[in-house]
């Protein structure tokens, strides 16, 4: 059963089906070619592949960093680090001689700061689920871009919005109550089945799914989609990408 979303909540959906909402690291830089972001962050390049076919050969590099990166507009590269942060620690590099570089990320030590850096300063960075706070040498640069967002994990609203799917109250209830009273879904000991009311619920919440959180990354790539001109989207995610290794994992 689909079980429909919120819109506010969309982009967080989309990760989700594609694998990537449980755990997630992205950086975008402009001005920059493929092969000068290699330079820069000291990585090898790999044969493109596809999201589940980098997957599976990610465990054959050992301890190195994996991103995987190729071309989202005319002016921006889109790396997805699929292990190691190396390119979430070198923002400054990456915008260094005139260019921008942006990160976005989250785990599950929770929801990792928005760094923008221009010209390899760091002009703002601010926390994603909690309003109010800037930071950097232009605070409130991106302001203008976060016009009608939600960086408020606090925020109780999603709870009367009408586009909240009705049966999630319920399953929420009944999830605690599961959890309280040691039963699991699948367990071969518990003749407890997922109510079939609650369609896919039970695989959103195993990638950590809460909808204020879920409101509040996608915020974070509304904003990072408004500043490049392209939402992070299927058809980039469903494509062949080059895949890049650096020595260590950082």
């Amino acid at each position: 059963m689909d079980c429909g979303m919120r819109q506010s909540e969309h982009l967080w959906h989309r990760l989700y089906r594609c694998g990537f909402a449980a755990e997630f690291s992205a950086v975008w830089v402009d001005r920059l070619e493929l092969d000068e972001l290699a330079q820069r962050v000291g990585a090898d390049f790999r044969r493109a592949r596809h999201r589940d076919e980098l997957a599976g050969e990610v465990s054959d590099v050992g301890d190195a960093t994996v991103i995987w990166a190729d071309r989202l507009t005319d002016d921006w590269l889109q790396i997805i680090e699929f292990q190691g942060y190396a390119c979430s620690g070198a923002l400054s590099e990456l915008s260094a001689q005139g260019g921008r570089a942006v990160s976005v990320g989250w785990g599950l030590n929770g929801v990792r700061d928005l760094k923008y850096v221009s010209d390899g300063y760091y002009t703002t960075w601010f926390s994603v689920t909690v309003p109010g706070e800037r930071y950097g040498n232009a605070p409130h640069a991106l302001d203008p871009l976060a016009e009608g967002l939600a960086f408020d994990i606090g925020d109780t609203s999603w709870k009367t919005d009408p586009e909240l799917p009705p049966a999630w109250p319920a399953f929420a209830e009944w999830s605690e109550w599961m959890e309280e009273n040691g039963y699991s879904v699948g367990d071969e000991d518990d003749e407890r089945p997922l109510p079939e009311a609650f369609g896919d619920f039970h695989g959103w919440s195993l990638n950590g799914y809460h909808p204020p959180l879920a409101t509040c990354v996608t915020s974070a790539l509304t904003l990072v989609g408004r500043l490049t001109g392209r939402e992070i989207d299927e058809a980039w995610l469903s494509g062949s990408h080059p895949w890049l290794t650096l020595p260590h994992r950082l």
